[in-house]
């Protein structure tokens, strides 16, 4: 029998470039069927304009602009994927001049299925405050519920002229609220701040420190965000958001550490939601205690989970020494994480779980990221996952670990080659995961997409559970598609494929493959990528053949009539014996008959098995 492929790290593509025109890349996204896509901003008309490219149908189609409507530069484009090719971005612009000063907005708009262009825009907050660092984090769910979460500085203590009261905790802080808007059905409504305490001061936007957002498929939702306490140390905090309704504030990051108090800022952090609503947090710590930065893992279990009402407590993960970049995590419904990061010039993969903990991180290789450089990754839930890290030379290093232990790597670039300045993931609950990342240098950028599918999931033969005669053994299976789709079934039996190219989830064996016995059925489940994943192993119990009459003698004149069938068994009443001589027995499998006369005979006996499986058996016997 052929063994089982491993999933496919599929050529990258070049969206976009190389070209001077283009600026930052936003992110990358994909739905539980496979489809997603990316966002980028470019020069166009004479302003920086945001363009996105849709995965669907297993390619990356042309990029399209998204703010068609817009006159004005745009920046800190992101984007989300829901089912059936429909994708959501969110970009921050210029929408107004209020005062002599310009007033910038966040902005949607959505391409719906079966769409070719994006919407009209939406105003989701027509004032984020001066407009930079907002860094919008969006995340929409495979039906297409969508939250955004994003940071509005409202005042910088330097060039605002508006004196405040509020102290400036420490040197470089301003005042920010962090907010969140929700989409529901055709239009976003703004939640109220989310802040613990508006009254402290915030650290200066960063590009590691905005405010981050998951979605569960149940619209369930957490945010996270980094805030200081009253004493001046950044934490990293979470809430959950049931619809318009927002949680409790939750501490995130760790406030002590082997019963020392943590005097330093958590810096940078990861957010991952599960489909049924449990998030797991990673922060980093800075260095203090000690010297060298700390990673820490937080799980938060579902809302239903007895204790789904705070955190299980901050577990340390890593790593031993280094600058350490920004960290990335996906979690499950089970409660497994992976959390994927840089560290001295060496991309890391932890996985651990809710309970048993983190298990021992796998280097990637030495040199695999430049010092500082930040790693992803995307969790499949049949186990395993992809994580990627900017290679220290060009490219992209890209690892997929499988449900079996394996694992495959490559190390992946654009048309051009260079540098990775900007990566993103986008996981979906499959298993599926997109890239994006821009490489080159600036005035030759290029935008480049890839699509790492896993094999289809695992599934499960429904055989049936007694004896059966070849005309009834019909091998069905649940269904195995993946996001890659085109999935196509083998048969195998007794570790021999026999047919190929099933379509459907069922197959009728020819019965000249089945004799009368045990058999062992497999069923290989293939995508269009040629990736394949085997079912279970299933015994198909076949009764061919109608039971078996044996005739031995006893003492003078008298025989023995026996009825046996070693597989489906005789049944007894449809079993009739006739000696030959005018007498005969009914209804029972074994019977004693004494001959009255010498001579010779034949017994006729008729059987019958439990599947319906019948037959007639002669046998000639010699009397004295």
């Amino acid at each position: 029998m052929c063994a089982p492929a491993d999933a496919v790290i599929l050529p990258p593509q070049t969206i976009d470039g190389p070209s001077a025109a283009i600026g930052e890349f936003g992110g990358a996204a994909v739905s539980a069927d496979g489809s997603g896509g990316l966002v980028y901003t470019k020069q166009a008309e004479g302003a920086t304009h945001v363009f996105a490219a849709q995965f669907f149908d297993n390619r990356w189609l042309p990029p399209v602009r998204v703010d068609w409507q817009s006159p004005y530069s745009a920046i800190d484009p992101r984007i989300g994927a829901a089912d059936g090719g429909e994708l959501i971005a969110v970009w921050v612009t210029q929408i107004a001049t209020v005062e002599r000063r310009v007033q910038d907005a966040l902005m949607a708009s959505t391409l719906a299925v079966g769409a070719s262009a994006f919407g009209p825009p939406y105003v989701v907050d027509p004032d984020v405050g001066e407009g930079a660092g907002v860094s919008p984090s969006l995340a929409v769910s495979s039906n297409g519920l969508a939250l955004v979460a994003y940071r509005a500085v409202t005042h910088n203590f330097t060039t605002s002229p508006v004196v405040v009261a509020i102290p400036r905790l420490r040197p470089g802080d301003v005042l920010a609220d962090i907010r969140v808007a929700r989409y529901h059905g055709a239009r976003w409504s703004v939640l109220a701040p989310i802040n613990r305490d508006l009254q402290l001061s915030m650290r200066p936007p960063s590009e590691t420190n905005g405010p981050q957002v998951g979605i569960g498929r149940s619209g369930e939702a957490v945010v996270a965000w980094q805030e200081p306490e009253a004493n001046g140390i950044a934490r990293v905090w979470a809430r959950r958001i049931f619809g318009g309704t927002l949680g409790l504030v939750l501490p995130a990051s760790p406030v002590t550490y082997n019963g020392a108090a943590i005097t330093e800022d958590a810096t940078a952090f990861g957010l991952s939601v599960s489909p049924f609503g449990e998030a797991e947090v990673v922060s980093t710590v800075a260095g203090g205690l000690p010297a060298a930065p700390l990673l820490f893992a937080n799980t938060l279990p579902g809302s239903t989970a007895p204790s789904g009402a705070q955190f299980l407590g901050a577990v340390r993960v890593g790593p031993a020494a280094g600058e350490v970049g920004a960290p990335s995590v996906a979690v499950d419904d089970l409660g497994e994480y992976r959390i994927a990061y840089a560290a001295a010039g060496t991309a890391r993969i932890v996985a651990g779980a809710e309970k048993g903990g983190a298990k021992p991180e796998v280097p990637l290789g030495p040199d695999a990221a430049a010092s500082g450089a930040g790693a992803v990754t995307a969790l499949n839930p049949n186990g395993g996952g992809t994580s990627a890290w900017p290679a220290s030379g060009s490219g992209v290093g890209l690892r997929e670990d499988f449900p079996d232990g394996a694992a495959q790597a490559a190390q992946v670039s654009g048309a051009q080659g260079g540098s990775v300045s900007e990566l993103a993931i986008g996981g979906s609950e499959t298993g599926e995961a997109l890239l994006g990342f821009r490489e080159g240098q600036p005035g030759a950028y290029e935008i480049v997409g890839e699509r790492v599918s896993v094999s289809p999931p695992q599934f499960d033969l429904k055989l049936p559970k007694t004896w059966v005669r070849p005309s009834a053994a019909l091998i069905e299976w649940t269904n195995a598609e993946d996001a890659t789709g085109g999935v196509t079934y083998s048969l195998a039996i007794d570790g021999q494929v026999v047919r190929r190219g099933i379509a459907g989830s069922s197959v009728l064996p020819d019965r000249r493959l089945l004799g009368s016995g045990v058999h062992e059925v497999q069923v290989i489940a293939t995508d269009a990528s040629g990736q394949q994943t085997l079912s279970n192993e299933a015994e198909l119990k076949i009764a061919a053949t109608p039971p078996v009459a044996h005739l031995s003698h006893a003492r003078g004149r008298a025989v023995i009539v026996r009825v046996v069938d070693h597989q489906a068994g005789a049944v007894a009443r449809d079993t009739k014996i006739a000696f030959g001589d005018g007498t005969w027995v009914n209804g029972r499998l074994t019977a004693r008959h004494t001959y009255l006369r010498p001579g010779r005979y034949t017994i006729v006996v008729h059987m019958r098995d439990t599947v319906g499986n019948e037959g007639t058996a002669h046998l000639r016997v010699s009397v004295r």
